[in-house]
């Protein structure tokens, strides 16, 4: 059996999504601003219909003044995020979604004076619960890392520092591919092969678009089209895929079999007429 032989539905009865983006800066609004990294959110304004669009600078200022996450799309990954232009309303998501897998950009002006905040109050946000690793998914975004460098030294294991929102989304993609892999693994480990599977299909479509944006980076400027090589970490991913697809097929199997041995068993109930209507 092949990978794309057994597919994740969309009306699942999974958990919720679970990871969340929430981005600080002031200049989310603005035209310009952020270009990149922009394109990577779609969002679905009409729920009758398919059409997923980019969100426009105003549905960027709409989304810092409704004050709850909105449900979009990552690079084509469901996905929460919710923006803010002020630190104060920012702690308070951070107070409210502490349970969530955070991923939280700023920007350096802005983040100087909230991270050492954060770190102190919801430093357990940045860190695995299993194997107390820092997570490294706080994202500075600033026009000369070198004025950030004596505040950010001290959050180095947290801290990322891009001059560009390219480079910002590159390794944003990249975390939350190589976050959703490590999930997979736990849930295959626990035998939740379903889940497994679902994380380890976001994690390739992330890859891809990874790959993708490094090898387009790196590509010849004269060529128009190119062919998306697969990397070794594609490859695991997709041997990863196959595993749990393996997987699955044996518990159907599995369970196919326990339904077919129950309803071949022997009736015990007394098969003996009623004595009225014995002769």
């Amino acid at each position: 059996m092949t990978a794309n032989l057994i597919n994740i539905q969309g009306d699942h009865d999974y958990p919720p999504t679970n990871h969340l983006i929430l981005w600080l800066d002031q200049s989310i609004g603005v035209s310009g601003e952020y270009i990149h990294l922009k394109k990577a959110f779609t969002s679905n304004t009409d729920p009758h219909r398919q059409a997923w669009t980019m969100l426009t600078d105003q549905d960027y200022h709409n989304l810092m003044r409704i004050g709850s996450p909105l449900s979009v799309q990552f690079e084509g990954i469901d996905f929460l995020l919710q923006a803010f232009d002020n630190e104060e309303d920012c702690l308070r998501a951070f107070d409210k979604h502490e349970e969530k897998r955070i991923f939280f950009i700023t920007s350096g002006s802005m983040g100087k004076d909230i991270v050492p905040k954060i770190m102190e109050k919801y430093s357990h946000v940045f860190t695995d619960p299993v194997t107390k690793e820092p997570y490294s998914s706080i994202y500075v975004f600033c026009h000369n890392i070198a004025l950030q460098v004596d505040w950010g030294f001290d959050y180095i294991d947290y801290v990322k520092m891009f001059n560009f929102d390219s480079d910002l989304l590159e390794h944003l993609v990249k975390d939350i591919a190589l976050y959703f892999i490590e999930q997979g693994k736990r849930f295959h480990g626990n035998n939740n092969h379903r889940l497994a599977l679902e994380r380890f299909q976001w994690a390739k479509k992330l890859w891809h678009q990874y790959d993708k944006m490094i090898q387009y980076r790196q590509k010849n400027p004269r060529i128009e089209f190119f062919e998306v090589k697969e990397t070794e970490q594609m490859k695991e991913i997709n041997e990863l895929i196959k595993k749990t697809v393996a997987a699955l097929s044996d518990n159907m199997t599995h369970d196919g079999d326990k339904n077919d041995n129950n309803n071949n068993q022997p009736n015990d109930v007394d098969e003996k007429l009623p004595e009225s209507c014995e002769s």
